[in-house]
């Protein structure tokens, strides 16, 4: 079925160095014979590596490389990570000291050697067939970006629920290849980097690399604007394939960093202007999804500098062309958001969090 078959291979483990990067290499095949490089940065999730690691050595596309990424991990991970090294001869190991998962990424895809690449966070899972059909996809279709779609996994002490995340536009995406300004809304959407194939020559032609800062830190918001916009081709597979884990039910809880978004999109729109990607398609879609992101923060109930907070709303919300943002797929909430903000950020977030809080209290009551 695939180019790249028969990678069955027996495999010697050899302990390299390379500044604070240490390697466990694998004796790999020609490079051809990797359709897909599986790059997974891990950093303190010893309860659930093992179902993400199982979930992509149990893909039915057999013809994989699996990199497994310890980023100085204070806890069980690197045994684990070595642990499989030695038992499978798809993966290899790399153990660095912490640097955020960015760098942990960049690192994978120095040492990859697949036709594409996947990114698989530590703390989620796949199904079987994901990794399979996306390259039949790619491979068909001579995609740069193939991007899947994937479940919303609410794992909480009181309960599990799964349910495909929502994506009510899905009917604006064509069905065969095509470039970010024929389908800008895949902008809008959530990231989701980790539900897609992406070429690997395509990365290295572009130099695109994930953002280095500590942390998570929404490191992959500029790589994929940049994969979309820079694509020739991209395909879109409307199945969900990826289980996106989520440990608390309100997102914003997950946000320790109120600064974080707008770090991330002050990064975005500085290349897009560099870059010549700054059209009105792709910055309708931007504003959208920035102004989620304030109505994100503004639920927050940790921000530390409440008058920087305001300022930095203020200054993305007035850093938005009139004109475009009247093309935007606003939502009423996000509409209302920015009026409001161009008033008065701080009565934006009084507003929003009083409202967490009764909510709170009505659920308790």
């Amino acid at each position: 079925m695939y180019e790249c078959a028969n990678m069955m291979m027996l495999a010697s483990a050899i302990l390299a160095k390379s500044s604070d990067v240490f390697v466990v290499k694998m004796s790999l095949p020609d490079h051809r014979s990797v359709c897909v490089s599986v790059i997974v940065p891990i950093y303190g999730v010893e309860r659930y590596l093992r179902q993400c690691v199982d979930s992509i050595l149990n893909q039915t596309l057999r013809e994989i490389e699996v990199i497994l990424v310890d980023d100085g991990s204070p806890d069980g991970c690197p045994a684990i990570v070595d642990e499989y090294a030695a038992v499978d001869s798809r993966v290899r190991a790399l153990h660095l000291q912490n640097g955020g998962c960015g760098r942990a990424v960049n690192q994978g895809l120095e040492h990859a050697v697949g036709e594409y690449v996947s990114i698989v966070e530590p703390d989620d899972y796949i199904e079987p067939a994901m990794l399979a059909e996306l390259y039949e996809r790619a491979v068909s279709s001579g995609a740069d970006v193939v991007k899947g779609w994937f479940y919303d996994f609410l794992d909480l002490p009181a309960g599990q629920t799964i349910r495909p995340y929502a994506f009510p536009r899905a009917n604006e995406v064509p069905n065969g290849t095509f470039r970010i300004g024929q389908c800008p809304v895949l902008l809008y959407m959530h990231p989701s980097v980790w539900s897609c194939l992406y070429r690997r020559s395509f990365l290295e032609q572009h130099a695109i690399r994930m953002t280095e800062a500590p942390g998570a830190g929404w490191v992959d918001n500029l790589f994929q604007v940049q994969t979309l916009c820079l694509a020739e081709r991209i395909a879109f597979v409307n199945k969900p394939y990826y289980y996106w884990r989520r440990t608390r039910e309100e997102e914003a809880d997950d946000l320790r960093d109120y600064t974080i978004p707008f770090k991330r999109t002050e990064e975005i729109h500085k290349w897009l202007e560099e870059s010549g990607q700054a059209t009105p398609q792709v910055l309708a879609n931007l504003y959208a999804r920035e102004l989620n992101y304030v109505l994100l923060v503004s639920r927050c109930m940790n921000i530390s500098d409440m008058s920087d907070c305001c300022a930095r709303i203020r200054r993305l919300c007035r850093g938005m062309d009139p004109a475009i943002l009247a093309q935007a797929p606003l939502t009423r909430k996000a509409r209302k958001a920015y009026r409001l903000c161009m008033i008065s950020p701080a009565l934006f977030i009084f507003t929003r969090r009083l409202r967490r809080k009764l909510c709170g209290k009505a659920q308790t009551s």
